[in-house]
Protein backbone atom coordinates (compact mmCIF):
# COMPACT_ATOMS: atom_id res chain seq x y z
CA UNK A 1 0.00 0.00 0.00
CA UNK A 2 1.39 3.40 -1.01
CA UNK A 3 1.63 6.33 1.39
CA UNK A 4 -1.20 8.16 -0.36
CA UNK A 5 -3.48 5.09 -0.33
CA UNK A 6 -2.70 4.50 3.33
CA UNK A 7 -3.51 8.07 4.29
CA UNK A 8 -6.79 7.87 2.33
CA UNK A 9 -7.64 4.70 4.23
CA UNK A 10 -6.79 6.51 7.45
CA UNK A 11 -9.29 9.19 6.52
CA UNK A 12 -11.99 6.55 6.17
CA UNK A 13 -11.15 5.06 9.54
CA UNK A 14 -11.05 8.51 11.05
CA UNK A 15 -14.67 9.01 10.01
CA UNK A 16 -15.61 6.03 12.14
CA UNK A 17 -13.64 7.38 15.06
CA UNK A 18 -15.37 10.74 14.62
CA UNK A 19 -18.82 9.17 14.66
CA UNK A 20 -17.98 7.30 17.85
CA UNK A 21 -16.55 10.34 19.55
CA UNK A 22 -19.31 12.68 18.43
CA UNK A 23 -21.70 11.04 20.89
CA UNK A 24 -19.57 12.23 23.81
CA UNK A 25 -20.94 15.18 25.73
CA UNK A 26 -19.43 16.41 28.97
CA UNK A 27 -16.70 13.96 30.01
CA UNK A 28 -14.52 13.74 33.05
CA UNK A 29 -11.47 13.40 30.76
CA UNK A 30 -12.59 15.92 28.19
CA UNK A 31 -10.22 17.56 25.72
CA UNK A 32 -8.14 15.23 23.59
CA UNK A 33 -10.97 13.00 22.23
CA UNK A 34 -12.92 16.08 21.12
CA UNK A 35 -9.86 17.66 19.52
CA UNK A 36 -9.04 14.42 17.72
CA UNK A 37 -12.63 14.24 16.47
CA UNK A 38 -12.41 17.85 15.24
CA UNK A 39 -9.11 17.16 13.51
CA UNK A 40 -10.37 13.96 11.90
CA UNK A 41 -13.50 15.69 10.62
CA UNK A 42 -11.53 18.62 9.23
CA UNK A 43 -9.08 16.26 7.54
CA UNK A 44 -11.97 14.30 6.02
CA UNK A 45 -13.25 17.59 4.58
CA UNK A 46 -9.70 18.34 3.32
CA UNK A 47 -9.50 21.38 5.55
CA UNK A 48 -5.90 20.63 6.50
CA UNK A 49 -5.13 23.93 8.31
CA UNK A 50 -8.12 23.35 10.63
CA UNK A 51 -7.09 19.72 11.16
CA UNK A 52 -3.54 20.83 11.94
CA UNK A 53 -4.83 23.36 14.51
CA UNK A 54 -6.94 20.74 16.31
CA UNK A 55 -4.17 18.13 16.34
CA UNK A 56 -1.63 20.70 17.56
CA UNK A 57 -3.87 21.58 20.51
CA UNK A 58 -4.32 17.88 21.26
CA UNK A 59 -0.58 17.27 21.13
CA UNK A 60 0.01 20.03 23.69
CA UNK A 61 -2.15 18.01 26.10
CA UNK A 62 -0.59 14.62 25.27
CA UNK A 63 2.89 15.13 23.73
CA UNK A 64 3.70 11.41 23.49
CA UNK A 65 0.47 10.22 21.88
CA UNK A 66 1.48 8.49 18.61
CA UNK A 67 -2.07 8.83 17.24
CA UNK A 68 -1.85 12.63 17.43
CA UNK A 69 1.73 12.73 16.17
CA UNK A 70 0.89 10.50 13.19
CA UNK A 71 -2.12 12.65 12.31
CA UNK A 72 -0.01 15.81 12.42
CA UNK A 73 2.63 14.14 10.24
CA UNK A 74 -0.02 13.37 7.63
CA UNK A 75 -1.75 16.76 7.51
CA UNK A 76 1.53 18.67 7.44
CA UNK A 77 2.75 16.32 4.71
CA UNK A 78 -0.37 17.11 2.67
CA UNK A 79 0.46 20.81 3.08
CA UNK A 80 4.08 20.21 2.02
CA UNK A 81 5.41 21.50 5.34
CA UNK A 82 8.33 19.10 5.08
CA UNK A 83 10.60 20.83 7.59
CA UNK A 84 7.83 20.59 10.20
CA UNK A 85 7.03 16.97 9.35
CA UNK A 86 10.60 15.82 10.01
CA UNK A 87 10.78 16.28 13.84
CA UNK A 88 7.25 14.92 14.33
CA UNK A 89 7.99 11.83 12.26
CA UNK A 90 11.23 11.31 14.19
CA UNK A 91 9.25 11.30 17.45
CA UNK A 92 6.92 8.61 16.09
CA UNK A 93 9.83 6.52 14.80
CA UNK A 94 11.59 6.76 18.18
CA UNK A 95 8.65 5.10 19.96
CA UNK A 96 8.46 1.40 20.80
CA UNK A 97 6.99 -0.64 17.96
CA UNK A 98 4.14 -2.84 19.16
CA UNK A 99 2.15 -5.65 17.60
CA UNK A 100 -0.90 -4.73 19.71
CA UNK A 101 -2.66 -1.44 20.37
CA UNK A 102 -1.18 -1.19 23.85
CA UNK A 103 -2.43 1.66 26.02
CA UNK A 104 -2.18 3.03 29.55
CA UNK A 105 -5.65 3.32 31.06
CA UNK A 106 -6.23 6.10 33.58
CA UNK A 107 -9.38 5.27 35.54
CA UNK A 108 -11.26 7.12 38.21
CA UNK A 109 -10.28 5.78 41.61
CA UNK A 110 -7.08 4.10 40.38
CA UNK A 111 -3.82 5.60 41.73
CA UNK A 112 -1.76 4.46 38.72
CA UNK A 113 -2.50 3.68 35.07
CA UNK A 114 -3.32 0.11 34.07
CA UNK A 115 -1.77 -1.44 30.97
CA UNK A 116 -4.24 -2.83 28.46
CA UNK A 117 -4.83 -3.67 24.83
CA UNK A 118 -7.39 -1.49 23.04
CA UNK A 119 -9.48 -4.10 21.27
CA UNK A 120 -11.98 -1.73 19.65
CA UNK A 121 -14.33 1.19 20.20
CA UNK A 122 -18.08 0.81 20.21
CA UNK A 123 -21.34 2.48 21.20
CA UNK A 124 -23.61 0.86 23.80
CA UNK A 125 -26.65 1.84 25.84
CA UNK A 126 -26.53 1.69 29.62
CA UNK A 127 -28.22 -1.44 30.87
CA UNK A 128 -26.48 -2.65 33.96
CA UNK A 129 -28.67 -5.66 34.37
CA UNK A 130 -27.26 -7.37 31.29
CA UNK A 131 -23.86 -8.63 30.21
CA UNK A 132 -21.26 -5.88 29.99
CA UNK A 133 -19.88 -7.43 26.76
CA UNK A 134 -23.02 -6.95 24.65
CA UNK A 135 -23.84 -4.12 22.26
CA UNK A 136 -27.24 -2.66 23.17
CA UNK A 137 -28.00 -0.95 19.92
CA UNK A 138 -31.55 -2.36 20.04
CA UNK A 139 -32.32 -0.19 23.03
CA UNK A 140 -33.67 2.81 21.18
CA UNK A 141 -35.18 4.46 24.24
CA UNK A 142 -31.86 4.82 26.04
CA UNK A 143 -28.96 7.13 25.32
CA UNK A 144 -26.12 5.52 23.44
CA UNK A 145 -22.72 5.98 25.05
CA UNK A 146 -19.28 5.55 23.44
CA UNK A 147 -17.20 2.82 25.09
CA UNK A 148 -13.70 1.39 24.87
CA UNK A 149 -13.35 -2.38 24.75
CA UNK A 150 -10.18 -3.05 26.74
CA UNK A 151 -8.26 -6.21 27.57
CA UNK A 152 -6.32 -5.61 30.79
CA UNK A 153 -2.95 -7.33 30.53
CA UNK A 154 -2.32 -7.91 34.24
CA UNK A 155 -5.75 -9.25 35.25
CA UNK A 156 -6.60 -10.90 31.92
CA UNK A 157 -10.06 -9.30 32.00
CA UNK A 158 -11.97 -7.90 29.01
CA UNK A 159 -14.09 -4.87 29.91
CA UNK A 160 -16.34 -2.33 28.25
CA UNK A 161 -15.75 1.06 29.84
CA UNK A 162 -17.49 4.34 28.96
CA UNK A 163 -15.10 6.84 27.44
CA UNK A 164 -16.30 9.43 29.95
CA UNK A 165 -14.80 7.40 32.78
CA UNK A 166 -11.30 6.79 31.45
CA UNK A 167 -8.44 8.36 29.62
CA UNK A 168 -6.30 6.15 27.39
CA UNK A 169 -2.77 6.97 26.25
CA UNK A 170 -1.12 4.77 23.59
CA UNK A 171 2.07 2.92 24.50
CA UNK A 172 4.49 2.90 21.58
CA UNK A 173 3.21 2.74 18.02
CA UNK A 174 1.65 -0.17 16.07
CA UNK A 175 4.01 -1.66 13.47
CA UNK A 176 1.87 -0.72 10.47
CA UNK A 177 1.66 2.92 11.54
CA UNK A 178 5.41 2.93 12.19
CA UNK A 179 6.06 1.64 8.67
CA UNK A 180 3.82 4.26 7.04
CA UNK A 181 5.35 7.12 8.98
CA UNK A 182 8.74 5.75 7.98
CA UNK A 183 7.68 5.94 4.32
CA UNK A 184 6.56 9.54 4.72
CA UNK A 185 9.78 10.36 6.57
CA UNK A 186 11.92 8.99 3.73
CA UNK A 187 10.01 11.08 1.18
CA UNK A 188 10.35 14.18 3.35
CA UNK A 189 14.06 13.67 3.90
CA UNK A 190 14.64 13.37 0.16
CA UNK A 191 12.58 16.54 -0.43
CA UNK A 192 14.66 18.41 2.15
CA UNK A 193 17.93 17.11 0.70
CA UNK A 194 16.89 18.26 -2.78
CA UNK A 195 15.81 21.66 -1.47
CA UNK A 196 19.15 22.21 0.26
CA UNK A 197 20.98 22.60 -3.05
CA UNK A 198 23.99 20.92 -4.60
CA UNK A 199 26.53 19.12 -2.45
CA UNK A 200 29.96 20.59 -1.85
CA UNK A 201 32.98 19.12 -3.60
CA UNK A 202 34.10 15.90 -1.90
CA UNK A 203 37.43 16.16 -0.10
CA UNK A 204 40.03 13.60 -1.19
CA UNK A 205 43.06 12.31 0.71
CA UNK A 206 46.35 11.67 -1.15
CA UNK A 207 47.57 8.11 -0.65
CA UNK A 208 51.27 7.65 -1.39
CA UNK A 209 51.96 4.37 -3.17
CA UNK A 210 53.93 1.54 -1.62
CA UNK A 211 54.03 -2.14 -0.78
CA UNK A 212 52.23 -4.03 2.00
CA UNK A 213 51.18 -7.48 3.16
CA UNK A 214 47.66 -8.06 1.86
CA UNK A 215 45.27 -10.52 3.50
CA UNK A 216 45.16 -12.24 6.88
CA UNK A 217 46.04 -15.71 8.10
CA UNK A 218 43.52 -15.24 10.92
CA UNK A 219 40.55 -14.63 8.66
CA UNK A 220 38.41 -16.67 6.27
CA UNK A 221 39.81 -18.84 3.48
CA UNK A 222 39.35 -16.11 0.87
CA UNK A 223 41.69 -13.80 2.89
CA UNK A 224 44.60 -16.24 2.50
CA UNK A 225 47.45 -16.48 1.90
CA UNK A 226 49.03 -13.23 3.05
CA UNK A 227 50.97 -11.94 0.06
CA UNK A 228 52.96 -8.86 -0.88
CA UNK A 229 51.26 -6.26 -3.05
CA UNK A 230 52.48 -2.90 -4.33
CA UNK A 231 50.18 -0.07 -5.48
CA UNK A 232 50.83 3.25 -7.20
CA UNK A 233 49.87 6.57 -5.63
CA UNK A 234 46.20 7.61 -5.79
CA UNK A 235 43.65 9.84 -4.08
CA UNK A 236 40.65 8.54 -2.11
CA UNK A 237 37.44 10.17 -0.89
CA UNK A 238 37.83 11.16 2.74
CA UNK A 239 34.31 9.99 3.51
CA UNK A 240 31.85 7.45 2.18
CA UNK A 241 29.65 9.01 -0.50
CA UNK A 242 26.74 10.78 1.20
CA UNK A 243 23.13 10.80 0.11
CA UNK A 244 23.30 14.51 -0.62
CA UNK A 245 26.26 13.97 -2.96
CA UNK A 246 24.67 10.96 -4.63
CA UNK A 247 21.35 12.75 -5.12
CA UNK A 248 23.13 15.81 -6.54
CA UNK A 249 24.94 13.71 -9.16
CA UNK A 250 22.53 10.85 -9.96
CA UNK A 251 19.18 12.46 -9.12
CA UNK A 252 17.84 9.57 -7.03
CA UNK A 253 18.37 8.23 -3.53
CA UNK A 254 17.88 4.47 -3.00
CA UNK A 255 18.73 4.58 0.72
CA UNK A 256 16.62 3.02 3.45
CA UNK A 257 17.82 5.42 6.15
CA UNK A 258 17.45 8.88 4.65
CA UNK A 259 19.43 11.99 5.62
CA UNK A 260 21.77 14.30 3.76
CA UNK A 261 24.91 13.38 5.72
CA UNK A 262 24.26 9.65 5.99
CA UNK A 263 26.16 7.42 3.56
CA UNK A 264 24.16 6.41 0.52
CA UNK A 265 23.26 2.71 0.85
CA UNK A 266 21.16 0.11 -0.93
CA UNK A 267 23.17 1.16 -3.98
CA UNK A 268 24.20 -1.31 -6.70
CA UNK A 269 27.71 -1.70 -8.04
CA UNK A 270 26.56 -0.24 -11.35
CA UNK A 271 25.15 2.84 -9.63
CA UNK A 272 28.33 3.30 -7.63
CA UNK A 273 30.39 3.03 -10.81
CA UNK A 274 28.13 5.52 -12.59
CA UNK A 275 28.51 8.06 -9.78
CA UNK A 276 32.30 7.79 -9.70
CA UNK A 277 32.53 8.07 -13.47
CA UNK A 278 30.35 11.21 -13.51
CA UNK A 279 32.69 12.71 -10.90
CA UNK A 280 35.75 11.93 -13.01
CA UNK A 281 36.80 9.18 -10.63
CA UNK A 282 36.49 5.40 -10.33
CA UNK A 283 35.91 2.69 -7.76
CA UNK A 284 39.11 1.61 -5.97
CA UNK A 285 40.72 -1.73 -6.69
CA UNK A 286 40.59 -4.18 -3.83
CA UNK A 287 44.34 -3.75 -3.27
CA UNK A 288 44.03 0.05 -3.18
CA UNK A 289 41.19 -0.17 -0.70
CA UNK A 290 43.02 -2.43 1.76
CA UNK A 291 46.26 -0.45 1.40
CA UNK A 292 44.37 2.76 2.26
CA UNK A 293 42.36 1.11 5.06
CA UNK A 294 45.49 -0.16 6.78
CA UNK A 295 47.16 3.23 6.56
CA UNK A 296 50.59 1.74 7.06
CA UNK A 297 49.55 -0.72 9.80
CA UNK A 298 49.86 -4.51 9.73
CA UNK A 299 47.41 -5.37 12.54
CA UNK A 300 43.95 -6.89 12.12
CA UNK A 301 42.30 -3.50 12.57
CA UNK A 302 44.03 -0.24 11.74
CA UNK A 303 44.14 0.53 15.49
CA UNK A 304 45.44 -2.89 16.65
CA UNK A 305 44.59 -6.58 16.88
CA UNK A 306 41.77 -6.21 19.44
CA UNK A 307 38.38 -4.77 18.52
CA UNK A 308 37.59 -1.27 19.83
CA UNK A 309 33.85 -0.32 19.69
CA UNK A 310 34.69 3.40 19.69
CA UNK A 311 36.39 3.18 16.29
CA UNK A 312 33.56 2.20 13.98
CA UNK A 313 29.85 1.52 13.48
CA UNK A 314 29.04 -2.19 13.83
CA UNK A 315 26.17 -4.47 14.85
CA UNK A 316 26.02 -3.50 18.52
CA UNK A 317 23.55 -3.95 21.39
CA UNK A 318 20.86 -1.96 19.54
CA UNK A 319 21.22 -3.95 16.30
CA UNK A 320 18.32 -6.22 15.27
CA UNK A 321 20.50 -8.64 13.27
CA UNK A 322 21.30 -11.98 14.94
CA UNK A 323 25.08 -11.34 14.72
CA UNK A 324 24.87 -8.39 17.12
CA UNK A 325 27.43 -7.83 19.84
CA UNK A 326 25.65 -7.76 23.22
CA UNK A 327 28.59 -6.30 25.13
CA UNK A 328 29.24 -2.97 23.41
CA UNK A 329 27.47 -0.02 21.80
CA UNK A 330 28.66 2.43 19.16
CA UNK A 331 25.86 4.98 19.64
CA UNK A 332 24.00 4.24 16.40
CA UNK A 333 21.33 1.64 15.68
CA UNK A 334 21.70 1.95 11.92
CA UNK A 335 24.04 4.04 9.75
CA UNK A 336 25.87 7.00 11.24
CA UNK A 337 26.55 10.38 9.59
CA UNK A 338 29.88 10.15 7.80
CA UNK A 339 32.92 11.21 9.80
CA UNK A 340 31.47 10.51 13.26
CA UNK A 341 34.18 7.98 14.10
CA UNK A 342 37.94 8.62 14.33
CA UNK A 343 39.91 8.53 11.06
CA UNK A 344 42.59 5.97 10.31
CA UNK A 345 46.28 7.04 10.13
CA UNK A 346 45.78 8.46 6.62
CA UNK A 347 42.83 10.63 7.69
CA UNK A 348 40.16 8.43 6.04
CA UNK A 349 36.90 8.00 7.95
CA UNK A 350 34.66 4.94 8.24
CA UNK A 351 37.08 2.51 6.58
CA UNK A 352 35.92 0.16 9.34
CA UNK A 353 32.14 -0.13 9.60
CA UNK A 354 29.13 2.08 8.86
CA UNK A 355 28.56 0.72 5.33
CA UNK A 356 30.55 -1.93 3.51
CA UNK A 357 32.03 -0.53 0.31
CA UNK A 358 31.97 -1.72 -3.28
CA UNK A 359 35.34 -2.03 -5.02
CA UNK A 360 36.04 -2.60 -8.71
CA UNK A 361 37.41 -6.17 -8.59
CA UNK A 362 35.57 -9.33 -9.51
CA UNK A 363 35.68 -11.95 -6.77
CA UNK A 364 37.50 -15.28 -6.80
CA UNK A 365 37.90 -17.30 -3.62
CA UNK A 366 41.45 -18.50 -4.34
CA UNK A 367 42.59 -15.35 -6.14
CA UNK A 368 45.26 -14.54 -3.55
CA UNK A 369 47.17 -17.67 -4.60
CA UNK A 370 47.75 -16.15 -8.05
CA UNK A 371 47.46 -12.40 -7.50
CA UNK A 372 49.83 -10.07 -9.31
CA UNK A 373 52.26 -8.20 -7.08
CA UNK A 374 52.01 -4.80 -8.79
CA UNK A 375 48.63 -3.03 -8.95
CA UNK A 376 46.46 -6.18 -9.07
CA UNK A 377 42.98 -5.65 -10.48
CA UNK A 378 41.25 -8.89 -9.61
CA UNK A 379 40.93 -12.26 -11.37
CA UNK A 380 39.87 -10.69 -14.70
CA UNK A 381 39.78 -7.19 -16.09
CA UNK A 382 36.38 -7.46 -17.76
CA UNK A 383 33.07 -9.28 -17.62
CA UNK A 384 34.27 -12.43 -19.32
CA UNK A 385 33.68 -15.46 -17.11
CA UNK A 386 36.82 -17.55 -16.50
CA UNK A 387 37.41 -20.83 -14.68
CA UNK A 388 37.17 -20.44 -10.90
CA UNK A 389 35.88 -16.89 -11.05
CA UNK A 390 32.44 -15.58 -10.21
CA UNK A 391 30.10 -12.89 -11.45
CA UNK A 392 30.30 -11.14 -8.07
CA UNK A 393 32.09 -7.92 -7.20
CA UNK A 394 34.05 -7.55 -3.97
CA UNK A 395 32.96 -5.38 -1.05
CA UNK A 396 35.08 -4.31 1.90
CA UNK A 397 35.00 -2.78 5.36
CA UNK A 398 32.05 -4.24 7.27
CA UNK A 399 28.95 -2.27 8.22
CA UNK A 400 26.46 -1.31 10.91
CA UNK A 401 24.81 -4.74 10.53
CA UNK A 402 27.91 -6.96 10.63
CA UNK A 403 29.82 -8.44 13.56
CA UNK A 404 33.00 -6.70 14.78
CA UNK A 405 35.36 -9.15 13.05
CA UNK A 406 34.02 -7.94 9.68
CA UNK A 407 35.57 -4.52 10.37
CA UNK A 408 39.09 -5.96 9.98
CA UNK A 409 41.18 -4.44 7.21
CA UNK A 410 41.52 -7.77 5.38
CA UNK A 411 37.86 -8.84 5.51
CA UNK A 412 36.30 -9.36 2.10
CA UNK A 413 32.99 -10.55 0.73
CA UNK A 414 31.19 -10.45 -2.60
CA UNK A 415 27.72 -9.82 -4.01
CA UNK A 416 26.06 -9.68 -7.41
CA UNK A 417 26.58 -6.35 -9.13
CA UNK A 418 22.84 -5.51 -9.01
CA UNK A 419 22.49 -6.44 -5.33
CA UNK A 420 20.95 -3.88 -2.95
CA UNK A 421 21.57 -3.95 0.77
CA UNK A 422 21.03 -1.30 3.45
CA UNK A 423 24.54 -1.88 4.74
CA UNK A 424 26.29 -1.41 1.40
CA UNK A 425 27.73 1.86 0.00
CA UNK A 426 30.98 3.07 -1.57
CA UNK A 427 33.61 5.77 -2.00
CA UNK A 428 35.65 6.77 -5.04
CA UNK A 429 39.34 7.16 -5.93
CA UNK A 430 41.30 9.06 -8.58
CA UNK A 431 44.69 8.34 -10.10
CA UNK A 432 47.76 10.14 -8.83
Amino acid sequence: MTVVKYIFKSLQLSCVVFLFTAFTSTQVFAGVPELLAQGDHARMMEDYPAAEKAYTEALAKEPGNYRILKSLVEVKFFQKKYAEVKPLAEKVLSLEVTLQKKVNVFMQGEPAPLEAELVDETVVAPDFGKSNMRNYLDSAKKDQIPHYRLFFLKSGEMKLIPKSQVKIVPIGVPRLDHERVSEIYAIVQSKLISASGLAKAVEMIPVKGGCFKMGSDKGAHNERPVHEVCVSSFKMDKYEVTQKSFLSVIGTNPSRFVAADLPVESVTWQEATKYCTKEGKRLPTEAEWEFAARGGTSTEYYWGDAFDPSKGNFCDTSCFVNVKNNEAADGYQYTAPVGKFPPNPLGLHDMAGNVAEWVNDWHQTNYYNNSKKDNPRGPRPDAEVTTGATNDKVLRGGSWKTSPDKLRSAWRKSFWTDYRKDGLGFRCVADG
